[in-house]
């Protein structure tokens, strides 16, 4: 220890003497030249502070000393203060200095500050002459391209600089990048081995060995690789990320300490050491000290992302549920996709009980990362603990084909790295903490449903009974037990754990769930009825009641007031709650009454005047009532609430659009395109306006756009194609949509080819293309069912006919297809006709439009009386459904009841949009009554 700290004192001491020395010779010294020797002097020995010092003096003196902005731009580099380096750099090469040098440094210093597009666009090898630089600057090229997901413009780059400068090293660790993204992990670490053969410092190469060797499950080797990128390059943060994260992780707290004073020492108070050691504290249990910590880094760089995550998952622990929200949608409004935030998100819900929101956060997790094992797990998750065995049983089979021994958490540390080009070993840090929480459950849930995946059914038991040990008092444990033993169709145990998970915790709502379902399924409707009663009677304060409530009335075919009324009682009864007045909100908005809906927006808008999703449901409710000024002004709100977000952007395009002011639109659209450039709901929409307003070439240009970013994709030809068919050019759409199905061959391609031929009068090649579908897939009903649908429009009844019926023969209890055939056979004068529509309702009797087709043939047959009565009962069930009013209309006026034909009408008048087709129709028989 003496030994140790007379060393460190001997440090201190050089460092002191050599800042002291670097002043004395700026203030001695009046020649810029010496002071730029120097400073070279002290980059050799790495004395990074001194040289700068004697750089900024040198060009204090003499502001245009190119090679003194080249070097300082080094330092800054080695110091990982890649802002002040690219400023630094840019400066040195617009005065001229050495491209070979300033170029490839300029490329790595926007490379590492996340402005790879920069790369791309801005830097040229055309001044460069040596092969090392222009391999330089084609490697880092290479891997912007592959952050950006690129990949095979990422493998081109790279053997392009392997043409210019054979075997150079960065080249070949960027292809051995490319084999781990496609997961080939041991020819990747094959190839980094035979870099390091050649150059066993490079800093790259020992990076992604370390990041590869994790992937192997082999720690111990992985920070040996770490710290040979820190031999070789001192002030390599993520490096020193790396080997914290592991050595925490192996539980060796003390070397981690040792490891982040080097950092500290290395690159001063960086926000990322101060991090690290809340990490570090956490571990230790010192989750005060952890939490002063990172409040500590957030007062210095209140920006900083990775703090914010550990502040919310401190906060989150501390059931601080508001702020780690707050604190998440700070992440989420600065890096949208960041995974862990999300589930972070979805996780402070679920501690609020919040099960509604945490399924709405969810939600975009499943739809853009459906590969992420962790999202998989946390949506097997939530499913479980709604009660839903289902579901949760499809999400977590989907996770475990990555590795049938475990179902959730095999997935190794670097692997979203990998396979994004974007290291996020901070978030990866906070991951590994939340598994080491001993009160977390999840993994034996997953265990669990894994089993169920593969039908193991003793082994699901066997792993209920690990958790029963760990939580003999906790309802969730009986729920679980209860959906395995429904696996094993043992519906009285099932009941019996379901009863014991209420037994322990009488408002354990997924129990109340389950045996609702129970009850369903011994045809029990009012007993399952009766528990939800009781529930939310003895609840009134749990949102989700209601809400599963709600759904079960829905399921069990109730009228949409009595389901309303539900929904009403739990606003009232929790005024608070988002997603119970968010589904009132909605119901109030489908049944017309858009002026309630907006009350109830306005009043959730009061209460939370910041939160993105109420601004979002008060815009809704805005459009929906027609007041298109205020929603302009909410979202536009929104947008400055979440600057990152193309959401708000593109509901003010859809605005602007429907007030016919395209050029906003466009505005906007090409705003939310400037954050998102690969946002297809945007592009969409601005190749829509573009063609409106006849702009083809433009609008063209942008279809080619989505064809460039989504090569295997159909959707950039399907695009050319509805343009194309727009711009009434039969046979540019034909082809198109051709190129459409070569990449997809499904039926929305399918089909908009053959709609596409029989416009361009290609009725042989039409027809064909149907015949060779159908002979492949003879099962297929889509496609039969646009076909019939197609012969309804031409008014072609006896194809339609024919089509329904080949259909029935595969499906022969569908409802839907027996309605159809009824209609088409109506149409025929086939007496027929109303036998079919009779089935069709025994199979669907509270279907609207099933009963409207009955009716309306009732009455046709002359059998008034029965046929007014189920054009009733379809309005009932389908009251914003102006068509069933129009046909109630007509049958009254047919029996002389122009009086109810009259305030039919006009009921339904209320609820059709102006431009609605149907409306004209209405209105022309209401004035002739």
């Amino acid at each position: 220890m003496q030994m140790r700290s007379q060393t460190q004192r001997n440090r201190l001491r050089n460092t002191a003497i050599s800042t002291l020395c670097a002043l004395m010779l700026a203030a001695c010294s009046e020649n810029p030249e010496s002071m730029i020797a120097s400073a070279k002097d002290y980059m050799a020995k790495e004395d990074r502070n001194a040289a700068s010092i004697q750089l900024k003096n040198a060009l204090q003196k003499d502001p245009n000393l190119a090679e003194a902005r080249y070097l300082l731009g080094k330092v800054y580099m080695e110091q990982g203060d890649y802002a002040s380096a690219e400023k630094e750099l840019a400066k040195a090469g617009d005065a001229g200095f050495k491209p070979d040098l300033v170029v490839p440094a300029l490329a790595q210093a926007l490379l590492n500050s996340g402005q790879g597009q920069r790369v791309i666009v801005e830097l040229s090898a055309d001044k460069l002459v040596t092969s090392e630089a222009k391999a330089g600057l084609l490697t880092s090229k290479g891997f912007a391209q592959l952050v950006q997901g690129k990949r095979q413009l990422a493998q081109e780059e790279f053997q392009a600089a392997l043409k210019v400068s054979e075997s150079y090293p960065p080249a070949r660790v960027g292809l051995a990048r490319l084999k781990a993204v496609d997961k080939d992990v041991d020819g990747a670490l094959a190839e980094i081995d035979d870099v390091l053969k050649a150059d066993p410092k490079l800093p790259e190469a020992n990076g992604l060995r370390g990041d590869l060797l994790l992937l192997k499950g082999r720690p111990l080797e992985a920070i040996t690789a770490f710290e040979a990128v820190i031999a070789a390059r001192p002030t390599d943060i993520a490096a020193y990320q790396s080997v914290v994260s592991l050595l925490v992780r192996l539980n060796k707290l003390d070397d981690a300490q040792a490891k982040i004073a080097a950092m500290r020492k290395a690159l001063g108070n960086h926000p990322l050491a101060l991090y690290l050691q809340a990490f570090v504290d956490f571990k230790r249990g010192k989750t005060k000290e952890a939490y002063d910590a990172i409040l500590q880094v957030l007062r210095v760089a209140p920006d900083h992302v990775p703090s914010l995550m550990m502040a919310a998952a401190l906060q989150l622990q501390r059931n601080d549920f508001v702020q780690a929200q707050e604190n998440l949608n700070k992440v989420l409004a600065k890096v949208p996709n960041q995974i862990y935030a999300r589930r972070l998100l979805v996780s402070s819900y679920l501690g609020l009980r919040d099960t509604g929101r945490a399924m709405e956060s969810l939600q975009p997790l499943l739809k853009d990362n459906t590969d992420d094992v962790s999202v998989l797990s946390l949506a097997g998750q939530v499913y479980a603990m709604n009660g839903d065995f289902k579901r949760s049983e499809e999400y977590f089979s989907r996770a475990a084909k990555s590795d049938p021994g475990n179902a959730g958490y095999r997935t190794r540390l670097g692997l979203s790295r990998l396979a994004g080009g974007e290291p996020e070993q901070a978030f990866q840090d906070l991951e590994a903490a939340s598994a080491l929480d001993p009160d977390n459950i999840q993994a034996d849930i997953t265990l669990i449903m894994a089993h169920l995946r593969r039908n193991e059914t003793a082994k699901a038991m066997a792993a209920v009974q690990v958790l029963e040990k760990k939580k003999p008092k906790d309802p969730i444990t009986f729920n679980m037990k209860g959906g395995v033993l429904l696996a094993n169709k043992d519906t009285a145990g099932a009941r019996q754990a379901f009863e014991k998970a209420l037994e322990l915790k009488a408002d354990f709502l997924p129990a109340v769930s389950n045996l609702a379902r129970l009850d369903i399924q011994a045809k029990q409707l009012d007993q399952a009825r009766k528990r939800f009663e009781t529930f939310i009677e003895k609840n009134p304060n749990n949102p989700q009641g209601f809400l599963q409530y709600a759904e079960f009335l829905a399921m069990t075919g109730t009228q949409v007031k009595d389901i309303q009324a539900v929904v009403e009682k739990g606003v009232a009864a929790n005024p608070g709650s988002l997603p119970v007045r968010m589904a009132l909100v909605r119901m109030l908005a489908q049944s017309g009454d858009t002026k309630r809906a907006l009350v109830l927006s306005q009043e959730a808008a009061a209460a939370s005047p910041e939160d993105p999703s109420v601004l979002d449901l008060l815009g809704r409710a805005q459009v929906a009532a027609g007041e298109m000024q205020q929603a302009q002004s909410t979202y536009g709100k929104l947008a400055t609430r979440v600057p990152n977000s193309i959401v708000p952007l593109i509901a003010l395009a859809d605005i602007h659009t429907a007030g016919k002011d395209l050029a906003a639109a466009e505005q906007n659209l090409r705003k939310a395109l400037a954050i998102k450039p690969d946002a297809l709901e945007a592009q969409q929409r601005l190749i829509a306006v573009l063609a409106t307003t006849n702009r083809t070439d433009a609008a063209i240009a942008q279809v080619r756009e989505v064809q460039r970013q989504r090569k295997d994709s159909p959707i950039g030809y399907m695009l050319e194609g509805e343009v194309q068919t727009s711009l009434k050019k039969p046979l540019e759409a034909v082809a198109a949509f051709e190129e459409a199905y070569k990449r997809d061959k499904t039926v929305q391609p399918l089909i908009r080819l053959h709609a596409a031929r029989m416009v361009a009068g290609q009725t042989q090649e039409a027809a064909k293309l149907i015949a060779d579908w159908l002979r492949a897939n003879p099962k297929d009903l889509s496609v039969r069912t646009y076909l019939a649908e197609r012969a309804l429009a031409e008014k072609k009844y006896d194809s339609a006919v024919q089509q329904y019926r080949q259909m029935l023969e595969i499906a022969p209890k569908n409802a839907m297809l027996l309605n159809n055939l009824a209609w088409a056979l109506g149409k025929l004068d086939d007496k027929g006709a109303l036998s079919v529509a009779q089935q069709a309702v025994a199979l669907a009797p509270n279907s609207p439009i099933v009963l409207d087709t009955l009716g309306v043939l009732q009455v046709e047959a002359g059998d008034t009386a029965k046929g007014i009565e189920s054009l009733k009962k379809a309005v009932n069930l389908g009251p914003n459904q102006p068509q069933l009013r129009l046909n109630l209309a007509k049958a009254q006026v047919k029996t002389g009841d122009k009086e109810g034909a009259r305030k039919t009408l006009e009921a339904g008048l209320k609820a059709v949009p102006d431009n609605a087709p149907v409306r004209k129709e209405m209105e022309q028989l209401l004035s002739s009554l």
